[in-house]
């Protein structure tokens, strides 16, 4: 009998991990209309992590951040998300092999005490900037909605930009070799 529900688990966990979590926000209000002059100012997001402080701007050329990497990824994470918890050792591993050229910032997309992330940073040995401020729901909305994804978008959600430039995007567990590759292709046109 066991072995019957042994195949039904598997499926279950591998779909879990290729697929995300969707997150638990429901989506909101559809917007009322902009003005000309709000769709033309930059958009200014200030993350925020326990020692650091990073902003970013959306403007209509792209994003930049106060960073000196060139490239960023966004990592859109919660911390009660399976597939989410799996990508970090892969996300501190580039962090780590790739300082000064990568900067990974962590995204949270749910409230989480300051103590509670300092904890799950500590266990997941998490090396890299994971920002827990009222911004990061807004740069979530607006990252969403400049890729075309629904509002409560699966996660984890990575995107990776050069020079303020998009490059590319990931929706749900990918592998490392895969984040790593298009690191590298980026590494080749810059340097």
């Amino acid at each position: 009998m066991h072995l019957k529900l042994l195949p039904l688990g598997a499926l279950i966990a591998i779909t879990l991990l290729t697929n995300g979590c969707q997150s638990k926000e429901k989506s909101e209000k559809p917007a009322a209309q902009k003005s000309e002059k709000e769709i033309k100012e930059p958009k200014k997001f200030t993350l925020k992590d326990a020692n650091a402080t990073i902003v970013a701007q959306l403007g209509e050329k792209g994003i930049t951040f106060t960073t000196k990497a060139p490239i960023v990824m966004l990592d859109f994470f919660a911390t009660w998300c399976p597939p989410c918890r799996a990508e970090i050792p892969h996300l501190a591993n580039l962090q780590k092999k790739y300082k000064g050229k990568l900067q990974i910032i962590g995204v949270l997309v749910d409230n989480v005490a300051p103590d509670e992330l300092s904890r799950f940073r500590k266990e997941h040995g998490i090396n890299y900037f994971v920002s827990n401020a009222p911004d990061n729901m807004l740069l979530a909305a607006s990252t969403a909605d400049m890729l075309h994804q629904p509002k409560n978008f699966s996660i984890p959600m990575m995107v990776i930009f050069v020079n303020g430039k998009y490059f590319r995007h990931y929706v749900g567990m990918v592998p490392e070799e895969m984040m790593e590759s298009d690191i590298k292709e980026v590494l080749k046109e810059i340097e």
